[in-house]
């Protein structure tokens, strides 16, 4: 058996002459939980569909819990829980009715873990899934994914079009159903302040290529934002190793580091003499929007 719930190699998809994805090299530990973060249009839906088996890659390999998504795609969905924003379900049912419909399809369903969601997430059981607020209809998505206890969730943007408490609630939901069952969720988002204190690893992507990844307590650590004061127009030129990102504006210069050490701290204030220079800690909010400017 694999330790890693998902892994890609050299994952790419083509849609014509777009490349949606380029190249994409992920490695999702089991029992985490990963965030794939990027702007809307990064290749973040892409990578979800071939990991479901619902998109052949162009190129690479793609494999989800020890097995290959085109050859193994039902043996997937027995052991995958999935949850969209988009997502589809029968709107002229009621929530009983949908819950009886979905219970049918896997063996492992389990009726009383059903229930006792629907109690906690206040969902009416003879209310039609068409009559429920956005809120609710993800909690009943969260039942539906969660209730044949699967090792794998998928989780693909689900909180956009929530309102910020409506989104913080289902974030609590998926916080508490991971302290019942020690299964891995990859969650995709572009919306970062909720998911930081949820996620263990994350990875970063952009127009299809990834920019980072890694522990999310690692990747705060080892990246600074510099700022340095200089008593006229600050250099033209900065160099150090680790440059990500330089900005200035007036008298003013941030300089935004990867692997960050105090030496490379000492190594700017000697090189350039700056009248005054600090490093800042960066949150997983201003990391994200460091990678994707650069």
């Amino acid at each position: 058996m694999t330790d890693l719930a998902i892994e890609t190699s050299g994952l790419s998809k083509k849609f014509g002459s777009l490349v949606a994805l380029n190249g994409l090299d992920l490695s999702v530990p089991q029992g985490s939980v990963f965030g794939f973060l990027g702007r809307n249009g990064a290749g973040k839906t892409t990578t979800i569909k071939m990991l479901l088996g619902l998109l052949s890659p162009t190129s690479g390999s793609v494999c989800v819990l020890g097995m290959d998504p085109k050859k193994d795609g039902m043996a997937i969905k027995r052991q995958v829980g999935y949850v969209a924003e988009s997502q589809s379900m029968y709107g002229w049912m009621k929530v009983k009715e949908i819950l009886k419909f979905t219970s049918g399809f896997y063996s492992n369903w389990d009726h009383a873990f059903a229930s006792d969601f629907c109690r906690r997430f206040e969902l009416d059981p003879k209310a039609k899934v068409k009559s429920l607020s956005k809120g609710q209809q993800m909690r009943l998505a969260l039942t539906l994914a969660l209730s044949f206890h699967p090792r794998l969730l998928i989780l693909d943007d689900p909180t956009m079009g929530l309102d910020p408490i409506t989104r913080k609630e289902f974030l609590n939901d998926i916080v508490l159903s991971l302290h019942e069952e020690g299964r891995t969720v990859f969650f995709s988002t572009h919306i970062l302040g909720e998911l930081e204190r949820v996620a263990d690893s994350v990875a970063i992507i952009d127009r299809g290529k990834l920019k980072v990844a890694g522990e999310i307590d690692a990747l705060k650590s080892s990246m600074k934002i510099v700022r340095m004061t200089f008593d006229n127009s600050p250099p033209l030129n900065i160099h150090v190793d680790g440059i990500l990102r330089v900005q200035t504006n007036g008298r003013d210069c941030a300089v935004t580091l990867t692997n960050f050490t105090d030496d490379k701290l000492c190594q700017l204030e000697r090189l350039y003499a700056p009248a005054h220079i600090e490093a800042n800690n960066l949150s997983l909010d201003e990391i994200f929007t460091e990678f994707v400017l650069s």
